[in-house]
């Protein structure tokens, strides 16, 4: 992810031109003009303490009755936690929610229930570090134990049981506190009328991301549905193939996760971008490249296995993954919290807290904080890939490639177009083998695709009719370098052109704006000894202001040309014009 500045993006007048003379650009109309966001040019840290002090209240509301859709079962878990928000200040303050993932419910050993134990293992406190931090800054943040789920879903046996459990679970702590805010009660009067709970935020780890997906679904089905529109998934599991639609959604997947290895996160971001017809929220693919699966919560960080890498990797010897290997990859747990810190509250504080200083990054134009970075400097956006879908009314589609027309038509009903390939065609992978697109296996992205195969120079091109620009900022592409062919071993790079209908023609390198070009690391993934390498599609956005010179109210076509190295293979989805200051 390249810096830029979008407020150029926002007079492409001055860039465009009529058809009767390439040296007047005066006429072309002005774009829509709403105020640019971005000021900056390095994400706002979200590491910083706010001015409230916290106050926090762990509560226990009794028992409810959850059901399992998948064997048919019931069972009564706790409606316990916590809730912490800022102190001796009047609100009402926005709402967020936490849930926790699978894991062992007790320290005394493993099947023995947590109501049973000495020592329950409290999985629900692992995101203090982000709670307290948004809550000093005036957010109210629940955190929702949910050990009696895993007590009862976490057998062998039982598959990928326990969606429903956890998003009816979700709802109704969401439930009870709509009331206190209504009425207080509950020991927690302190809480009337502090709860802003007109726009509530979500967040999932693991299991619980698979939850909160599910939430998003089974809370519009209850008579008083709450209000959520915005929805982080951390790391999550995707067994049940969720659409999470008409909300604010980011999935993040670690490469180096070897609890989710598949990186499923990946399939519900594929699943659910193209899901609703006219959906006003974006979604977004995240991709820290040196984090594992335990370290986002700080009790699973100290457990008795802590990096889940080594569940795959046993010696802990991956070049890239491995934290044996020298010069490895990875995050350290101290780092991969600080990211988590950082992605979970910037998210929340934009998309629920409404603070405009973290637009900058999900807009997906600036780098992320140097605090983020190993060497805590940076820039380091290649250990980060943002891939951004802007909402319908701020995206045209050219070509998503979810159809084997594709290869001849695309979504505008333009010809394609493709020259010096030596092999091209259209695949899907089919989830958690990663297999489906041989030039590639495996890989995590589920997304209908194209590959493109070259030993000497060749071009895709995709015909535009003419197409107005004028109302976009970005144009954008994902991308994923195949580790299937050796000529990508030191990476790929190719030059994006747009040419107008008079024939003017700019190009621009995609390595200048993009970070995530480069050959998947590690070993191969299906080896005896489990390694990390797979391949990944991830976002080349380049703005439109790099093709100065061309007609934006009449272009002719886009191309990628693949002129930069000798051979290679890629695989792409999602050509689009997309605006990003939603």
């Amino acid at each position: 992810m390249s810096t830029f500045v979008l407020s150029a993006a926002l007079v492409l007048s001055a860039c465009g031109g009529d058809s009767d003379s390439n040296d007047d650009f005066s006429e072309a109309p002005a774009p829509r003009t709403q105020p640019d966001p971005v000021t900056n040019t390095t994400a706002a840290d979200a590491a910083t303490m706010g001015d409230y002090a916290v106050a926090e209240e762990e509560y226990d509301f009794g028992r409810m009755t959850v059901y399992d859709n998948k064997n048919g079962d019931s069972y009564d878990t706790d409606i316990h936690g916590y809730i912490q928000y800022p102190q001796d200040a009047d609100g009402p303050f926005p709402v967020v929610l936490f849930l926790h993932g699978r894991h062992g419910t007790c320290y005394d050993g493993w099947g023995i229930d947590d109501d049973d134990c000495a020592n329950p293992i409290p999985s629900f406190r692992g995101y203090e570090y982000i709670s307290e931090n948004l809550a000093s800054h005036g957010y109210a943040v629940i955190s929702v134990d949910a050990n009696d789920i895993n007590d009862n879903d976490s057998g062998p046996s039982n598959g990928d049981t326990g969606g429903l459990a956890r998003a009816m679970l979700v709802v109704r702590h969401l439930d009870e506190f709509r009331d206190i805010n209504a009425a207080g009660g509950l020991g927690l009067d302190a809480l009337m009328g502090k709860l802003d709970m007109s726009e509530i935020g979500i967040m999932g780890h693991s299991r619980g991301g698979e939850g909160v997906n599910q939430t998003v679904l089974y809370n519009r089905a209850q008579p008083e549905p709450h209000n959520i529109t915005a929805v982080f998934s951390l790391a999550p599991t995707d067994y049940n193939t969720q659409t999470v639609s008409q909300v604010n959604f980011v999935a993040l997947a670690g490469y180096c996760d070897g609890d989710v290895e598949d990186l499923m996160g990946n399939f519900a971001y594929d699943t659910s971008r193209y899901a609703v017809d006219n959906d006003p929220y974006p979604k977004f693919q995240l991709i820290p490249m040196g984090a594992n699966h335990n370290y986002y919560n700080t009790v699973w960080t100290t457990d008795s296995r802590p990096d889940d890498w080594t569940i795959l990797d046993s010696d802990g010897d991956d070049p890239w993954c491995g934290e044996n290997a020298a010069g490895n990859g990875r995050d350290t747990p101290e780092l991969q919290q600080a990211q988590g810190l950082f992605f979970i509250a910037s998210f929340f504080r934009y998309f629920i807290g409404h603070e405009s200083d973290f637009a900058a990054y999900w807009n997906g134009q600036t780098p992320v904080p140097g605090g983020i970075c190993p060497d805590g400097q940076g820039p380091c956006d290649d250990r980060y890939l943002l891939s951004v879908h802007a909402p319908a009314a701020d995206r045209l589609v050219i070509d998503d490639t979810l159809d084997p027309a594709s290869l001849t038509t695309n979504n505008l009903g333009g010809s394609v177009w493709f020259d010096g390939f030596s092999s091209y065609g259209i695949c899907q992978t089919n989830g958690r083998p990663g297999e489906g697109c041989d030039v590639a296996t495996p890989t995590f992205n589920i997304a209908e695709q194209l590959f493109m195969a070259w030993d000497t120079s060749a071009t895709y091109r995709s015909e535009l009719l003419g197409l107005n620009a004028t109302d976009y900022q970005v144009l954008s592409v994902r991308v994923g370098v195949a580790h299937g062919d050796a000529d990508n071993e030191s990476g790929q790079d190719f030059h994006v052109i747009l040419e107008d209908r008079d024939g003017n023609r700019v190009e621009a390198l995609a390595s200048d704006y993009s970070d995530g070009l480069f050959y998947p690391p590690g070993r191969a993934f299906y080896d005896s000894n489990h390694g990390s390498q797979k391949t990944t599609l991830n976002a080349v956005d380049i703005p439109l202001t790099a093709f100065e010179g061309v007609d934006f109210t009449n272009l002719n076509a886009v191309e990628l040309a693949f002129d930069e190295t000798p051979a290679g293979t890629v695989q792409i989805t999602d050509l689009v014009m997309q605006r990003v200051d939603f």
